[in-house]
């Protein structure tokens, strides 16, 4: 009967443990900014980054993504209808001023999708070649 409540009370103990992490973490999610580069030059990796952001959309529960190209904001992915969105146009080309529009942004973590010739300082950068 002690192995039991001992177990009961361990098993109560780890349930309201898990349930006040779940809590805490769905009350203050962590905000992810993704910019994709949308230059012309992408456009034969946009597959790949399709999925790298898909991804993130299954793997994030306690993560709010904000996603956003080279030439505008998108808004929030959960959002989206479908992440094919993001890919329509390609054109110009990228350069870190494209990233200026983001600088007031308060997301926790900055992740830029490109080819890796520009790594602005505060972002850090997925490359695709």
């Amino acid at each position: 009967m002690k192995m039991l409540i001992t177990f009961a009370l361990f098993a109560l103990l780890h349930l309201t443990g898990w349930g006040v992490a779940h809590g805490w973490l769905s009350a203050n999610k962590k905000q992810l900014l993704v910019v994709v580069d949308t230059s012309y030059s992408m456009k034969p990796h946009f597959n790949e980054m399709q999925q790298w952001i898909e991804s993130h959309r299954k793997g994030g529960r306690y993560t709010d993504v904000v996603v956003g190209t080279d030439k505008a904001m998108i808004g929030p992915l959960a959002d989206i209808r479908s992440v094919d969105s993001i890919f329509r146009t390609a054109f110009g080309k990228f350069s870190s001023d494209s990233l200026n529009k983001y600088a007031n942004n308060s997301a926790d973590r900055k992740v830029l999708l490109s080819d890796g010739s520009v790594d602005p300082s505060g972002w850090e950068t997925v490359v695709f070649k």
